[in-house]
């Protein structure tokens, strides 16, 4: 079937941060670039649901500034506006304490002894320094074993860990990973985002298309066409062909996987069976008023949960109301009930916000929910053992995501690959557009 769209330099599949991105730094340099997502709606994991003034994301989120991610969004002249937390706390034991965030709560928590806060003191000063790849192949739990003595501070830390790579399998996740965050951390801290990350969605999209972008969403790609091993197109689920080059798959394993070759290219089939994605549980609880006690962020000693009451902070709900975000980290090795998940999670937001249940109007429970697509650990290398974004045996066939690149995590990882893909294809494309052969003299 004829396709509606013209000829395009690029076609980019999936509309998440990674996609838009890619889009948008194409778009800019002058390069022809339509993207199709499946869904009604661009975003991916970045979409906020909004209810009745209430901005839900989907699970906690949080940008690490000085990352890729902040980078990116500052290259793209992305606007946005919030805060970042100001008061962390530590549950422990059912007893609620100042966390230990800056070297003024250090000197006065009482979570921490004097020599526990002298060893973690002295392991705060040392992070700074290190060289992350250096760990890569040793997992958090090893390191932390390793390098922190005393039981509290190791404690302590592990929190920190499961927040930092969003994760409970210690034992598995690179250290290489949690040294990039923890790095990043001790600049700045993180910063919450009013409206939602759909405010990021909603600009980088208007930024794609005011370049040139064409943004097509409710539009699936079935397919990526090719023949002797180069890209030739994609097909459309309505049949369409979209003739183009180049493709760049804003998506996750599975799905990269099933749109070449029906999921038998031995490269992206080699990648979906291996890759473990890192889930959690969530619940996202919409509260008409504040409850008479609010603790903004709890990092919890015991058990692998955490919590962001992020309307304390962003703009995310109507000023008599709050929103309140709760996560468990997860370990795929170790099922857990979700039914369970949310009454631990019910706990957690019991221990800590007290009075919340009489003042909930809506709630949101995400059993398992994807934070990154790929489970970076110590057995896999670290950071360079996920996939480039070169796609093995087809030229002109790319990967973007949180899973792809050595650069990065969570959502850095996504912005990261994207620009790394988008000015590598920038590059090439010019020199094709500049190359004319030369022409031949009749004799």
């Amino acid at each position: 079937m004829a396709s509606q769209y013209a000829q395009t330099d690029v076609v980019v599949v999936g509309g998440g941060l990674a996609g838009l991105s890619t889009a948008c730094y194409l778009a800019r340099a002058g390069v022809s670039v339509t993207l199709f997502e499946k869904a009604s709606n661009v975003g991916g994991r970045a979409t906020t649901q909004h209810y009745e003034g209430y901005s839900f994301n989907r699970g906690a989120h949080a940008l690490y500034q000085g990352g890729a991610a902040t980078q990116v969004l500052q290259e793209l002249n992305i606007p946005y506006s919030g805060r970042s937390p100001k008061e962390l706390f530590a549950l422990s034991q059912g007893t609620i304490y100042p966390y230990p965030s800056t070297a003024f709560e250090l000197l006065r928590t009482n979570l921490l002894s004097a020599s526990d806060k002298l060893e973690l003191g002295n392991w705060l000063t040392a992070v700074p320094r290190l060289k992350p790849h250096t760990l890569s192949r040793m997992s958090v739990q090893e390191w932390l074993e390793h390098t922190l003595k005393r039981l509290r501070v190791r404690q302590t830390i592990t929190a920190t860990a499961h927040t930092a790579t969003y994760s409970a399998a210690l034992d598995q996740v690179s250290a290489e990973v949690f040294v990039v965050q923890m790095q990043l951390l001790l600049k700045k801290p993180v910063f919450y985002i009013d409206g939602g990350w759909q405010k990021l969605v909603d600009e980088l999209r208007l930024a794609a298309e005011q370049a040139g972008a064409r943004v097509v969403s409710g539009s699936r790609v079935e397919a990526v066409l090719h023949q002797d091993d180069k890209v030739l197109g994609v097909r459309l689920r309505n049949g369409e062909i979209v003739h183009t080059s180049s493709v760049v798959m804003a998506t996750d394993p599975h799905d990269a996987s099933m749109l070449v070759d029906d999921g038998k290219h031995p490269y992206l089939h080699m990648l979906d069976e291996t890759i473990s994605p890192v889930q959690v549980a969530c619940l996202d609880v919409a509260l008409r008023h504040l409850p008479p006690t609010t603790h903004q962020v709890v990092l919890d000693l015991d058990q692998p949960r955490f919590l962001a009451f992020q309307s304390l902070v962003a703009k995310i709900a109507p000023a008599e109301g709050g929103l309140v975000h709760t996560l468990k980290y997860l370990d795929p090795t170790h099922p857990t009930d979700p039914q369970q998940d949310e009454r631990d999670l019910e706990d957690l937001l019991d221990a800590t916000q007290p009075g919340w249940r009489d003042e909930e109007i809506k709630r949101v429970f995400l059993p398992r929910i994807e934070a990154a697509g790929m489970l970076v650990t110590a057995n896999g290398g670290g950071l360079n053992g996920r996939p480039g974004p070169q796609v093995e045996g087809i030229s002109g066939l790319y990967l973007v995501g949180d899973w792809i690149g050595s650069e990065g995590y969570l959502p850095d990882a996504s912005l990261a690959s994207a620009r790394q893909v988008a000015q590598q294809l920038a590059l090439t494309i010019a020199r094709e557009h500049s190359y004319r052969p030369p022409a031949t003299t009749a004799r």
